[in-house]
């Protein structure tokens, strides 16, 4: 999807794309498909960046998806909102590592660790 189609979509329209992108993405990993996932992380980063973009920074709306059911969703709403809300975000990725749902909680426990070491900066 191009940004010029992701700017006519609202928020929640936006929100539920990425939920959908997050999904085929989880699907994508668990059948080894790396180029199928890496295309939904290209789609997910430019829905993040139009969110980014809009009055307010809305990348909040993705909060919403925090709890989701399938961890990849949850992850990566977490990793999309550290720095618009960090402790929301943090906790979020906190309750992903002692879930022990690998891959994502290996992720999230890395990200923890690039976070406290100062490796990591989110924008």
């Amino acid at each position: 999807m191009t940004a010029s189609k992701l700017t006519a979509l609202t928020a929640q329209e936006l929100k539920d794309l990425f939920e959908q992108l997050c999904i085929q993405q989880y699907d994508a990993l668990e059948g080894n498909a790396i180029a199928s996932y890496n295309k939904r992380y290209d789609q997910i980063l430019a829905i993040q960046n139009e969110l980014k973009a809009r009055p307010g920074d809305q990348r909040r709306i993705l909060m919403s998806l925090f709890g989701h059911p399938n961890m990849q969703v949850r992850l990566t709403a977490a990793h999309a909102n550290l720095a618009v809300d960090y402790i929301a975000a943090r906790r979020e990725l906190q309750a992903i590592v002692d879930e022990q749902w690998f891959p994502q909680s290996g992720d999230a426990g890395m990200t923890l660790w690039n976070l406290d070491r100062g490796f990591y900066r989110p924008t």
